[in-house]
C-alpha cells in the first residue's frame, strides 16, 4: 500500500466549500483508505491506498458530493510526484526566500504548452511556468490582490497550494 495526498479544492476558503477536517478523515476511513490525516482546514489529506489515482479522486469527489453535498474537484498526487513538482520548480529562490507566497496549483492533466492567456493577468512581478501536473505562480505582492490568482487554464482544472504546504505534505508521505 502506498501512501498519497489528496488536494480538494476551494475547501474553507472564504467561506465556501465548508467542509471539518475530523469529517474528512472519517469519510476516508469510511471509505477504506488506511490511516487518514488531514493538514491544516483548507482540505489537504494523506492516507493510504492501493488504487491509481485517477480512481481515488473520481470516488472521493463521487463520496463528497453524495455524503456531505460537497461538489469540488480532487487532486492526488504520490511523494515521488510531490518531490518531482518541488525538484522541478523554476522559482526555487523565491520558494526559499517567501515560500507563502509561491504557489504550486496542481492540474487534472499537464499545463498548457501556451501560458500567454494566464500570464496576461499577471502584475507586480508575478511569474508562472509549467511543471508537471502543475503550474508555479510566484505572487511577490502576495495573492490576495492578484488578478492572476483567480485566472485558470483554459479546460484544466486546479487547486492552489503555497510552498510551505507542498514540503509539508511530502513530508508526510515520507
Amino acid at each position: 500500500m502506498r501512501r498519497v495526498a489528496a488536494m480538494l479544492r476551494a475547501v474553507n476558503v472564504s467561506g465556501t466549500g465548508k467542509l471539518v477536517m475530523a469529517d474528512l478523515r472519517a469519510l476516508l476511513a469510511g471509505l477504506g483508505y488506511d490511516a487518514p490525516q488531514t493538514l491544516l482546514a483548507s482540505g489537504n489529506a494523506v492516507f493510504g491506498t492501493d488504487a491509481a489515482a485517477e480512481a481515488v479522486e473520481r470516488r472521493l469527489e463521487d463520496a463528497l458530493k453524495a455524503q456531505m453535498g460537497l461538489a469540488t474537484d480532487v487532486f492526488v498526487r504520490d511523494r515521488a510526484e510531490l518531490l518531482a513538482v518541488i525538484d522541478a520548480n523554476p522559482f526555487g529562490d523565491f520558494a526559499r526566500e517567501q515560500p507563502s507566497r509561491m504557489m504550486a496549483v496542481f492540474l487534472k492533466g499537464e499545463p498548457p504548452a501556451d501560458l500567454s492567456p494566464l500570464e496576461r493577468w499577471a502584475l507586480d512581478g508575478e511569474m508562472i511556468a509549467r511543471g508537471p501536473r502543475c503550474l508555479y505562480i510566484t505572487y511577490p505582492q502576495g495573492s490576495g490582490r492578484s488578478k492572476l490568482a483567480n485566472a485558470r487554464a483554459p479546460g484544466a482544472p486546479g487547486t492552489s497550494r503555497n510552498w510551505n504546504t507542498v514540503g509539508k505534505l511530502a513530508a508526510m508521505l515520507a
